[in-house]
């Protein structure tokens, strides 16, 4: 049934060209070609360049009343080919990232059907992942948002769930996740489950302060045949932006991450807190190096775990040059439990970024970030570094 619908929502993605001019005037037809080019050197002095070439395209439009589809194709490519590609080649390498249809007021009850994002930004400690086959089901319930999400996971018999509770508490925004994914055909393991609470808001002082919190506590009854899991997380972020200072625009940030570490790998509980599959991307080497791999957004699934980090972040949109941005970030990282070797200094990082908005099609970037490695991180006292450039092009 899952393979006929997917197969369903493809044809009707393929036919949307065709669709919008004929009877479907709501359909709409959007995209961008983004290039990187990129030189990275580790601590142990590898060093590689390489270009990487993401397109995307997507596709949304209105099928009937209060009934919608989205669709979001994307092709990476992070090597070079000096052989010409035949289209079989370019499409084994094509992804369908979403495709789902959006029914809207259903006895007061909107409905997202097929492959979506059943996370929330909010919750980024907690689940990001648009390669998820679900139901998600929403509803207005007084002054309270409430959603409820039942998902395939990755493996067999990994199902994800969640119920989403969202709302204003005067001018906080506050929220509260449950997410549950079940062990799969592991026996030795039980259901992994996350609570997550998080609230947001603008202090107003100055030019106003941007603030949140996210708090997320991690359980499992069984993690092996004799572990639990028990374990903690927590994100704040402040921030303020568009403060006039005459020379232009300024804007500041400070992100606190905190997660629990198992101190102590022989007992019966493990304390390192994991999440499901968050999303965090504070800086851009140490983001990098604790990932295992990147979501779909291509932001890192940060191995979280044990890490206590700051960030500070500068921005300046100069008067002078319209369309420049320029920032600054520096984060130091730590583990909260030593490690086999008695260490806690992990890193300490530097970035240095430019955007320029050439119109609202073209858009160049340029990144140089430097990396010290502490010796949690590795016995090599060697910086590691990354210069990036990159265009992007929106049509």
């Amino acid at each position: 049934m899952r393979k006929l619908l997917l197969s369903g929502l493809m044809v009707s993605v393929m036919a949307m060209p065709a669709l919008a001019g004929l009877n479907y005037p709501n359909v709409s037809v959007k995209g961008d070609l983004s290039l990187k080019s990129i030189t990275d050197t580790n601590v142990l002095k590898a060093k590689q360049d390489y270009v990487q070439l993401v397109s995307k395209l997507l596709l949304s439009g209105e099928l009937t009343d209060n009934v919608g589809l989205n669709a979001t194709l994307r092709n990476v490519s992070t090597q070079g080919n000096s052989d010409n590609a035949d289209l079989n080649a370019v499409l084994s390498l094509t992804e369908v990232y979403q495709v789902n249809l959006t029914v809207k007021d259903i006895a007061g009850v909107d409905a997202v059907i097929g492959r979506q994002n059943i996370g929330e930004k909010k919750n980024a400690l907690v689940f990001q992942s648009s390669a998820a086959d679900a139901i998600k089901l929403s509803r207005k319930c007084g002054p309270v948002d409430v959603t409820v999400v039942s998902a395939n996971g990755p493996a067999e018999r990994d199902d994800i769930s969640a119920i989403l509770l969202g709302g204003k508490i005067g001018e906080v925004n506050a929220a509260l996740a449950r997410y549950e994914q079940g062990p799969g055909t592991d026996s030795t393991k039980s259901t992994n489950a996350v609570l997550d609470f998080a609230v947001s808001g603008k202090i107003p002082v100055a030019c106003g302060i941007n603030a949140s919190l996210e708090y997320a506590m991690q359980s499992a009854d069984k993690t092996s045949a004799v572990v639990k899991k028990d374990a903690t997380a927590m994100l704040v972020k402040l921030g303020c932006s568009g403060c006039d200072m005459g020379v232009g625009k300024v804007s500041c940030g400070l992100t606190y991450l905190n997660t629990s570490g198992d101190e102590n790998s022989t007992d019966d509980k493990d304390g390192d807190y994991t999440g499901i599959n968050p999303s965090l991307k504070l800086t851009e080497i140490a983001s990098d190096i604790a990932a295992g791999s990147k979501n779909d957004d291509l932001a890192y699934k940060t191995a979280i775990a044990n890490r206590n980090a700051i960030v500070l972040n500068l921005g300046l949109a100069p008067a002078a040059v319209e369309g420049l941005n320029l920032g600054f970030a520096y984060g130091t990282y730590k583990l909260n439990e030593k490690d086999s070797a008695g260490e806690t200094k992990y890193a300490t990082e530097i970035n240095l970024t430019a955007g320029y908005k050439a119109s609202d099609a073209v858009s160049l970037s340029l990144l140089l970030a430097q990396l010290d490695p502490g010796k949690a991180l590795s016995s090599n006292t060697d910086k590691a570094t990354k210069i990036q450039a990159g265009m992007k092009i929106a049509f």
